[in-house]
């Protein structure tokens, strides 16, 4: 697997997880409040890797 097709698929990974993340971010229940931060940071984490991907090509 090629690096550009690896970006690919962090880059949908991490749209997919920030959408998933804001949706249930702004839901007025607490316990999915904070789960909708914690899946916007772990994208934040997949995002950053990418970043480093594409830094070393």
């Amino acid at each position: 697997m090629n690096k550009d097709k690896i970006r690919f698929w962090l880059n949908l990974i991490f749209m997919v997880g920030a959408v998933v993340g804001v949706i249930l971010y702004l839901q007025k229940n607490e316990e999915r409040h904070m789960l909708g931060l914690y899946i916007i940071l772990c994208s934040m984490v997949v995002k950053i890797a990418e970043s480093s991907l594409r830094m070393l090509k």
